[in-house]
């Protein structure tokens, strides 16, 4: 009987093979398995089978990617950096740790990704949420939605003393006798109309910031007097005007008279600042 691999032919018989017994070419010096002709180092080395095709340790059969992970743990076997011990990284479109789980996108799990939600690690805000207004946050994910400023005037809450009318904010013009606060000061505008010897007297504005006009409609001698509510003469003028700014905030009384008849007319002022 032939003894293989002695390179001897022990029954005389040159068909009876003694070495490469698979016949592909290659004897077993070269051949790591020399029963089976489809494993020879001319062979292409096919990954995943548990063979060593070509013969060639060197070739990867699994973990083809060098990352220490067989394809049965490792998605994607042709990236090093993907694979079961990978820090998961958001955003990419990439399953880097192998772990559905772990949430590439959608972090916060509201059913927005990336591309709609404005805040991925909130899931109280996204574009199925109504905007809460004056919270500072776009609830909605709709720049077009205002937090703040409603009423688009140009002036947000803090400011606005009515944020659902653009007619009512710091810049509009006081209307007086209305009983609204058009600028937002705290105050109505009010206008008072008074009759000195049959002649219409109008004093403006009240309350006053800087100056208190008196108005007089037609031919009148008179002088103006500002006084404390304790009585006290603070000034007076001849002018139909008086300038207040220096005077401290607070409640006085203004005393029109007639300087001919000694009629006069009191009207009680604010001076705001």
């Amino acid at each position: 009987m032939e003894v293989p691999y002695n390179g001897i032919d022990d029954d005389c018989d040159e068909s009876t093979l003694d070495d490469d017994l698979d016949g592909d070419g290659y004897d077993l010096a070269e051949d790591c398995d020399d029963t089976n002709a489809e494993v020879n180092p001319g062979v292409m080395e096919v990954p995943y089978n548990g063979i060593d095709d070509d013969c060639d340790e060197s070739t990867l059969d699994d973990d083809l990617d060098g990352d220490g992970y067989d394809l049965a743990e490792d998605c994607d076997d042709m990236n090093a950096e993907v694979n079961p011990g990978v820090m998961e990284v958001p955003y990419n479109g990439i399953d880097d740790d192998c772990d559905e789980s772990t949430l590439d996108d959608d972090l916060d799990g509201d059913g927005y990704d990336l591309a709609e939600d404005c805040d991925d690690m909130n899931a109280e805000v996204n574009p199925g949420v109504m905007e809460v207004p004056y919270n500072g946050i776009d609830d909605d994910c709709d720049e077009s939605t205002l937090d703040d400023d409603l009423d688009g005037d140009g002036y947000d809450l803090e400011d606005d003393c009515d944020d659902e009318n653009p007619d009512i904010n710091p810049d509009a013009e006081e209307i007086a006798n209305n009983g609204i606060d058009e600028d937002c000061d705290g105050m109505d505008l009010i206008s008072s109309t008074h009759q000195l010897s049959s002649i219409s007297v109008n004093i403006y504005p009240n309350p006053a910031v800087n100056t208190i006009f008196v108005e007089i409609a037609g031919d009148l001698e008179f002088n103006v007097e500002l006084y404390s509510l304790t009585g006290k003469l603070i000034t007076t003028t001849s002018l139909n005007y008086m300038n207040v700014a220096e005077y401290p905030a607070g409640i006085y009384m203004l005393r029109i008279n007639d300087l001919n008849s000694n009629q006069r007319i009191v009207e009680r002022i604010i001076i705001s600042k």
